[in-house]
């Protein structure tokens, strides 16, 4: 993997623009291979720094070539790829050869930056270089470890959201996180969301082909995930914070902006608003025909916080059986 850092340093906005420019050509050129590369993504560092860096594939020959520089990201002892990217902020642009497999996992040892949170001297040299060895801890152990207390605290304290928005909201989304979390690093990667004859789920805006955006095709929307991991300011700096009601604002930030939440992270939304988010039209028509109605958990249930007593799950399964369902034929334009 060829890759390439750019700092960037601006105000959000800026960081914004530069980052979409980094693979979506100004002139809607986007399905040329020239003028897109293979691999995206963004670390922003703080309000006014970041280094997007953006990858292609290479052979071994070319990497090997007299005056290139490998990178083996993946040994135990070297800096956590997120914190090697940032000194293109001192350094200046370069580019460097990651072996394929290692780019993949580049960010698996520190967990983006959330290693630093479980251990904070995981990053530092002598803990790398004699233990680095035993990192990551297994996610499904640290979750099976932790008292009903120490998850929320987690759930009150610390941010694990993902946010799927247009591209050219990219910007105001990050301005939005900075005033009502200021979490940092935050983590940009383009998502192509295709037009589809029938309304799924998630779903580009209507007519976009109609004003093409940057980034977007006559059958594309792009739209960007804008990775929220780590612990907010206010929490770092001893301030008050109340995760689960930033979280609600943060959900109904994007109902409103035509973005969505993906559902490995725990939506804090009663159930009518969280459907205002996706649309539930064929998911809940599927659910009827094949008989998942009571016999599998609604998606609402499985990313909710709290759990609900089976008595309570059974009883809105229930109440859907009992809701006259609407009609769904053939598939529809939109």
């Amino acid at each position: 993997m060829r890759l390439t850092y750019k700092p960037v340093v601006g105000n959000l906005q800026e960081i914004a623009q530069a980052y979409s420019d980094s693979f979506a050509p100004r002139d809607g050129d986007q399905d040329n291979p020239e003028k897109v590369p293979d691999f995206v993504e963004t670390m922003i560092y703080t309000p006014t720094e970041a280094v997007c860096m953006t990858g292609r594939y290479a052979s071994k020959d070319e990497a090997k070539k007299k005056g290139n520089v490998i990178n083996e990201v993946g040994w135990w002892f070297k800096p956590w790829f997120y914190q090697h990217a940032q000194k293109a902020l001192k350094k200046g642009e370069f580019v460097e050869y990651i072996p394929t497999r290692e780019y993949y996992h580049r960010h698996t040892r520190s967990i983006y930056g959330e290693g630093k949170l479980i251990l904070p001297f995981a990053d530092q040299w002598w803990f790398r270089f004699f233990l680095g060895w035993m990192m990551p801890p297994k996610i499904s152990l640290l979750k099976a470890t932790q008292g009903e207390a120490i998850r929320n605290y987690y759930h009150d304290m610390h941010v694990i959201q993902d946010m799927l928005v247009p591209l050219y909201k990219v910007g105001n989304a990050l301005e939005w996180v900075h005033h009502e979390m200021e979490v940092y690093p935050i983590w940009l990667c383009p998502h192509r969301m295709y037009k589809s004859p029938i309304k799924t789920m998630i779903y580009t805006e209507p007519g976009f082909e109609h004003h093409r955006r940057q980034g977007d095709t006559h059958y594309s929307q792009m739209y960007t995930d804008v990775g929220v991991y780590y612990a907010p300011g206010p929490v770092l700096r001893g301030e008050v914070f109340d995760g689960s009601e930033a979280v609600r604002r943060m959900e109904s930030w994007l109902i409103e902006n035509h973005g969505f939440q993906p559902q490995y992270a725990v939506s804090e939304l009663d159930e009518k608003n969280f459907w205002r988010m996706f649309d539930a039209g064929h998911y809940e028509y599927c659910r009827r025909k094949y008989g998942a109605v009571g016999t599998f958990m609604s998606v609402y249930y499985k990313s909710k916080k709290g759990r609900k007593t089976e008595k309570e799950v059974q009883e809105a399964e229930q109440a859907i059986l009992e809701t006259p369902s609407a009609e769904v034929d053939e598939p529809v334009d939109y």
